[in-house]
């Protein structure tokens, strides 16, 4: 398009450099195929309201076929001066007649580049959700092989408490629970329409929406057409989403580089390790430093994104339809990668359970335990029994006894039910969400239910959006039979 009628030249081409993409290749991958569907969506409906003929939709639809079946290289060879659309627009005029682009009628880039944005987010937003469900499922299923796996808990990077393997693993499980909750907690925005917004005034003309809507798998038409082409909270909100994944799959990721680093609680097999090219020593868990740098990035993403999207009009605007949203893609990316490398490290990590075990021995991990058992003795308040366990535990120490039961010469009242072995408390601390057994698995249940729930939300938003796959290609079917059948615009179609 050299002349807009008001504009009479191309963009200066520096410009252009900056602000388009001049090699098509890539719209040509990510984006023309998501113009062609809204295209023949737009086709179907405006030939449904006789705003075009019968003969111009068959000519887009068949000319869309070819573009299709041969990439859309037809396209990526041309010039772009200003942009992918407008390039896209102008093959279809120069193939099929100037009269192509009255299929802009009721419509605008503004409404085309926000329902683009939600189409091509669709795959990526399943793939991510996904990999957060085997990351879940793994993590559950561990868990139930390890519930008397005996391990300490730490606090300030020391030895703090007896729990078990199983206990910190539902605490991972539990918080990317929350994580997918927050990321399913989107979808109704990525399921709501914006075609038919046009520039941000809606139109007068008689177009259908909703017909529209359910031809591309959405749940609904748009509902105020300055929101659906101001908007982008739903690039916000996935990236928040992201960002505090992010968070939790990097906090995942310390604890395991601490227990396979120096406390020696755990190994990595080597296909899950890296080596050194000077040291030949060294087995480098570095994979959980990836995790931990793609973590921090997406909150880069997250950061930049609303930044971009900072003080602008709430109308149409590039620094928010483009450049804002430009960061969801390596966003998502980044979540996808990070919470991948998490799920391949603990599907491998194996656990020192003699380590563990030892550490829980000569760590006085029970020394909390045995102040609460000297308190509900009688003669001692919990403070007092704190001072003297923490006055017997430097005891201990400066005579070199691994634990509290090798001094009892020091206090009387110390045995085995004053001062229990670590298993012990571990398996009888069930109150609070300790790791007894009994209440892992009461923990486990619920995290398991609602894996199931979040998995089959995800699996109905499929196949929504499959159906509407079906019925795009059944209403191409129809245009282009002799004689066919209107389609059903009304409530009834939609159920």
């Amino acid at each position: 398009m050299q002349s807009t009628g008001r504009i009479k030249s191309t963009l200066h081409p520096e410009a252009s450099a900056i602000v388009f993409d001049s090699d098509l290749q890539r719209a040509a991958k990510d984006e023309l195929s998501f113009y062609a569907d809204i295209d023949r969506a737009q086709a179907i409906m405006l030939e449904q309201v006789g705003l075009i003929d019968r003969v111009l939709a068959l000519k887009v639809l068949t000319e869309l076929d070819k573009l299709q079946a041969e990439s859309f290289q037809s396209i990526a060879g041309r010039p772009a001066p200003r942009g992918s659309y407008l390039a896209y627009e102008d093959h279809l005029r120069s193939v099929i007649g100037n009269e192509a682009s009255n299929l802009h009628l009721g419509r605008s880039r503004n409404d085309i580049n926000a329902t683009l944005l939600k189409l091509k987010l669709r795959t990526p937003y399943q793939e991510l959700s996904d990999e957060l469900l085997k990351l879940l499922r793994l993590l559950c299923s561990l868990a139930r092989e390890h519930f008397e796996t005996v391990f300490p808990l730490h606090t300030h990077r020391q030895p703090a408490l007896p729990s078990t393997f199983a206990h910190h693993l539902t605490a991972f499980a539990s918080v990317l629970a929350r994580d997918l909750d927050a990321l399913l907690s989107v979808h109704p925005i990525l399921n709501l329409s914006c075609l038919g917004a046009g520039a941000g005034g809606g139109t007068t003309l008689p177009i259908l929406p909703e017909l529209t809507a359910r031809l591309l798998g959405f749940s609904s038409p748009p509902l105020n057409s300055i929101d659906s082409v101001a908007s982008r909270d739903l690039v916000l909100r996935v990236l928040a989403a992201c960002a505090i994944l992010g968070s939790s799959l990097s906090r995942i990721a310390e604890t395991l580089l601490l227990w396979v680093g120096d406390l020696g609680l755990a190994t990595l097999p080597d296909e899950l390790v890296g080596s050194s090219s000077a040291m030949p020593h060294k087995r480098n868990p570095f994979l959980l430093e990836q995790a931990q740098g793609k973590a921090g990035g997406i909150l880069g993403y997250f950061v930049a994104a609303v930044a971009a999207m900072h003080s602008t009009p709430f109308t149409n605007c590039v620094a928010v339809g483009t450049e804002a949203t430009r960061n969801v893609w390596p966003g998502i990316d980044h979540s996808i990668g990070a919470t991948r490398l998490v799920r391949l490290c603990l599907s491998g990590l194996i656990i020192a359970e003699d380590t563990a075990s030892a550490m829980l021995e000569t760590s006085f991990v029970n020394a909390m335990e045995t102040a609460t058992r000297l308190t509900l003795g009688g003669d001692l308040d919990f403070r007092s029994a704190h001072n003297e366990v923490g006055q017997l535990v430097t005891t201990a120490i400066e005579n070199g006894a691994p634990s509290l039961l090798t001094i009892v010469q020091h206090d009387w009242r110390l045995n085995s039910e004053t001062s229990p072995p670590p298993d012990v408390i571990a398996r009888t601390a069930r109150a609070g969400g300790g790791p007894a057994p009994d209440a892992i698995v009461t923990s486990l249940e619920e995290l398991e239910s609602g894996i199931e729930r979040a998995a089959a939300v995800l699996r109905d938003l499929g196949k929504g959006w499959s159906r509407a796959e079906e019925e795009l290609r059944t209403a191409i079917a129809n245009v282009k039979r002799p004689t066919r059948q209107g389609i059903d615009t009304g409530e009834e179609a939609q159920q």
